[in-house]
């Protein structure tokens, strides 16, 4: 397996979706993309894995600014609302009906995305560099608001790395490490934190060893 670091040169401001985008994150998107099967893009991540834990690190990224971004888009009651989600009353049953055809009773709703302008983004990996270079080479925007021109990648660049993706160069984590599987500096920050995918599902959050910035 080869060890490299992987750059992003970035055209316009990334939004992000919160946590550390792990490489091993972004490429299971791309192959999800490719397959729409979830299993199977986690299967076919081209980087060393080790007890469910991917070589791969969080995204570095080189900023030049932070800031918020708002847009207002309709809600769509069959679309977007979850009924479970939604507060009841203590018979079980929803405060008020929703409705389906007037704009009333559902409207337009303003959402606060975190922005960054950033001139690069960056990972430290293990694994398979030929093939994370063909599925990066398909990718033109990452992030969240891409349709909006958000998140647009100019050029990358793969090159040999003496770092794995877990460790820095001083012990300090480059990802959400689970203290089990945790090898450096004992010292670090730890949270609790999603370390695998599916990051978004709750059986794979644990106390993690973590990067104090990214």
């Amino acid at each position: 397996m080869d060890r490299f670091l992987l750059t992003l040169n970035m055209s316009s401001p990334l939004i992000t979706g919160g946590g550390y985008m792990t490489l091993d994150a972004l490429l299971a998107a791309i192959l999800f993309d490719e397959h729409e099967d979830l299993e199977r893009a986690h299967q076919e991540i081209p980087l060393r894995c080790t007890n469910g834990l991917w070589h791969a690190s969080a995204a570095i990224f080189e900023r030049q600014d932070t800031g918020r971004f708002a847009f207002v888009a309709n809600l769509r009651a069959m679309h977007d609302l979850d009924p479970d989600l939604v507060a009841k009353n203590a018979q079980g049953r929803l405060h008020r009906s929703l409705g389906l055809t007037r704009r009333r009773d559902f409207g337009a709703v303003m959402n606060s995305y975190s922005m960054i302008s950033v001139s690069t983004i960056s990972w430290y990996a293990e694994g398979d560099a030929s093939a994370v270079e063909r599925l990066i080479s398909g990718v033109h925007f990452i992030g969240k608001r891409r349709a909006n021109g958000f998140g647009e990648i100019r050029s990358f660049s793969i090159e040999p790395a003496e770092l794995d993706g877990l460790l820095g160069n001083f012990g300090e984590p480059l990802r959400p490490t689970p203290e089990a599987y945790f090898a450096g500096d004992k010292k670090s920050l730890r949270v609790d934190a999603a370390w695998k995918p599916a990051y978004w599902h709750p059986d794979n959050r644990a106390i993690c060893f973590v990067p104090s910035s990214s």
